[in-house]
């Protein structure tokens, strides 16, 4: 689903995001979709955890920093080899 995000992100406001390379757009992406679900997701299931709640929240968020910025930099060097550079 996030990279469905991403990708269809990409494709449709290409020209909108401010550098030419289309790896950085992707990463940019992602970390908007990062941030997005930090807050929605995993901010409410740390509030549910009772001990160690702090620990919990930054071992998932480290998890999908090192996931979704792979996602972004994989799906940025696709659009870049099908697409060429802009």
């Amino acid at each position: 689903m996030i990279g469905f995000c991403v990708s269809y992100s990409l494709l449709h406001f290409f020209d909108k995001l401010p550098t030419k390379n289309p790896i950085l757009k992707s990463v940019i992406l992602s970390f908007i979709i990062l941030a997005i679900v930090t807050i929605l997701l995993q901010g409410p299931a740390g509030l549910l955890t009772p001990n160690d709640a702090l620990r919990y929240f930054l071992i998932g968020t480290l998890f999908n920093v090192l996931r979704i910025l792979s996602l972004g930099i994989v799906i940025g060097y696709l659009n870049e080899k099908w697409f060429g550079s802009a």
